[in-house]
């Protein structure tokens, strides 16, 4: 499938792509320059012609530019097109790219989230269950499962830059062969998600809601409103001490309390 037109607002049509952000795709991906030209489906000496000084046209540089900003879109590029690369260059890019999304924490636990359910969850019900596998690491472990803050916002959308960027390539499952979690955290993450998965969207909303106005909203660095790490930390444990709870085992018990006690206070 071609993502050309949902792709259109992240990608930069003003400028074109330079050489070095070509070799930078190359480094990347771990793949050569004609086997990038077969994989986009261009002639053999496209990529290295650019590489020498001549200038892509628009439609090309475009298409450089969402392998380059969107490894996701890259790694079904790749599987869709596999067969004009031999076994061995895609198997290497393959893994390249796979360890390149794999890097960022929050794409680590993302996609194990997706591979469980088999890719049937939507950006925004991904955002519930990362928000929830969070703060039980925090409450519970006293470590973050990820570095990224909880954004405040009227959609409720705790992590934007990751659901933007789902919303813009689909969701897809991920091979993770490779130890980018640990098995703690794997059984963390696979208990929120069974516990959550009871409950439906407006249900989480409204709990999310509640939450959020009891809890104290800071700032960021570029002045965006978030609840910083620490003060769901302080939330969630005094909660957890009020309901009794003190495993990840007791997840589906946390929700069933907190949700029995949101309907008694409205």
């Amino acid at each position: 499938m071609d993502n050309t037109n949902i792709l259109k607002p992240y990608i930069n049509r003003e400028e074109v792509i330079t050489a070095e952000e070509i070799k930078m795709i190359l480094d990347r991906y771990r793949i050569g320059k004609k086997p990038l030209a077969k994989l986009l489906g261009w002639g053999e000496t496209t990529i290295i012609r650019y590489m020498d000084g001549d200038i892509p046209t628009s439609e090309y540089s475009n298409k450089l530019q969402m392998i380059m900003n969107f490894p996701e879109y890259y790694y079904q590029l790749l599987l869709e097109r596999k067969d004009c690369l031999t076994n061995i260059a895609f198997r290497k890019s393959k893994q390249a790219v796979i360890n390149y999304i794999m890097s960022s924490k929050i794409c680590a636990v993302a996609y194990y989230i997706i591979n469980l359910c088999d890719a049937d969850i939507s950006p925004k019900y991904l955002q519930y269950i990362l928000y929830y596998a969070q703060i039980f690491s925090l409450a519970v472990y006293d470590t973050e499962l990820f570095p990224e803050e909880c954004l405040v916002n009227n959609d409720y959308i705790p992590y934007r830059k990751l659901y933007d960027q789902m919303k813009q390539t689909g969701i897809h499952t991920l091979e993770m062969s490779g130890n980018y979690l640990t098995q703690k955290e794997k059984e963390l993450i696979s208990i929120v998600y069974e516990s959550i998965s009871w409950y439906g969207p407006r249900a989480l909303k409204a709990l999310g809601v509640y939450d959020k106005s009891n809890m104290k909203i800071s700032r960021d660095q570029y002045n965006n409103r978030i609840i910083t790490k620490e003060n769901l930390k302080n939330y969630y444990r005094e909660l957890f001490r009020e309901y009794n709870i003190t495993s990840v085992k007791d997840i589906a018990k946390f929700l069933e309390l907190h949700f029995q006690d949101l309907r008694d206070r409205v």
